[in-house]
């Protein structure tokens, strides 16, 4: 998977993500992006679903957008362990 940075500024950050990846992927991201409360607007579009990749949009009332982004992801891994638990906890 690739990030090709578009715009990197003090409130803004806008980025693809290359590769094989779709929607489902930045849907995600952006849901999570939005439950903060600094996050003014975060959102991801796509062109054209079969010749470019998500590119997901981030703009903040305050702080660092790269480290809301960090944020976001811990806490979506975080997420996904706990959920593979409880589903591990089915097989038993």
């Amino acid at each position: 998977m690739e990030i090709n940075v578009i715009k990197k500024e003090k409130k803004e950050l806008e980025f693809e993500i290359g590769g094989k990846e779709d929607t489902t992927l930045a849907e995600v991201i952006v849901f999570k992006l939005n439950s903060y409360p600094d996050v003014e607007f975060a959102a991801y579009k796509i062109e054209h679903p079969l010749v470019t990749s998500p590119r997901i949009y981030l703009r903040l009332k305050k702080g660092d957008p790269v480290k809301v982004m960090e944020k976001a992801i811990d806490e979506l891994k975080k997420e996904i362990s706990e959920f593979r638990e409880q589903v591990t906890k089915l097989k038993a």
